[in-house]
């Protein structure tokens, strides 16, 4: 089964012991030009170290590895990103290390035993904010705990922080406006500019103008 899925890029860090699978993983992504797979890491060390460098948006992360188990990694990725998905993908078929993970605050829980479409739906349910479990949930109760998660992961960025001015120039910076185009075009200096923009980033807690980019299309702020 293969999802019509498009989009901005999402950026995809694979920890799992076992390089075959994590192959096995970008093989399955690769049609989908969006879903980029930034790096492997066959260790938690290793994952840590990438998650830093490469900035995942999403981390898909089996639970048991030679040095830590998928927890521990979680939570150490999670001290570098904060703000970073987890989407667990394991053999264990249990349900024994759920409150843990949910206490982690995953986004979403894929057996291994599953056909390959459903890693690549839960990929695409967590990149659109949506919580994916494929062990059983009668009640919806361990679903209602992760969508809990991720509409807190929404709130951290939030707009209603922003003044007027403020808004004004996120959408002309996500509209790909220069410094000195926005300076002119509002009668402004472009250090009070370069002042908003700081401020933008401060408060939306993002790292650079792409990252602006993508809270726009998000929010509606802008068009694709």
């Amino acid at each position: 089964m293969q999802l019509d899925i498009t989009g901005e890029e999402y950026r995809i860090l694979l920890v799992d012991d076992h390089k075959l699978i994590m192959e096995g993983i970008r093989s399955l992504l690769a049609p989908y030009a969006h879903l980029r797979v930034m790096g492997m890491a066959q260790c938690g060390g290793d994952a840590v170290a990438l998650a830093a460098s490469l900035n995942p948006e999403l981390l898909v992360l089996d639970l048991h590895m030679p040095d830590m188990n998928g927890i521990d990694v979680g939570y150490a990725v999670r001290e570098v990103l904060p703000r970073v998905r987890i989407l667990i993908y394991t053999a264990d078929e249990e349900q024994r290390f759920l409150p843990e993970l949910i206490e982690l605050g995953i986004a979403g829980h894929v057996r291994k035993s599953e056909a390959p479409s459903a890693l690549l739906r839960g990929i695409e349910e967590v990149r659109q904010g949506r919580p994916y479990l494929t062990f059983p949930d009668p009640r919806g109760r361990m679903a209602k705990l992760i969508q809990q998660s991720l509409i807190q992961d929404d709130s951290f960025h939030d707009l209603s922080t922003l003044s007027p001015r403020e808004k004004e120039i996120f959408r002309l910076l996500a509209d790909g406006k220069s410094i000195r185009t926005i300076a002119e075009s509002l009668f402004i200096s472009r250090k009070t500019v370069e002042t908003h923009k700081y401020n933008l980033f401060t408060k939306l807690r993002v790292e650079s103008v792409g990252d602006l980019i993508k809270l726009a299309i998000r929010y509606g702020l802008v068009k694709v």
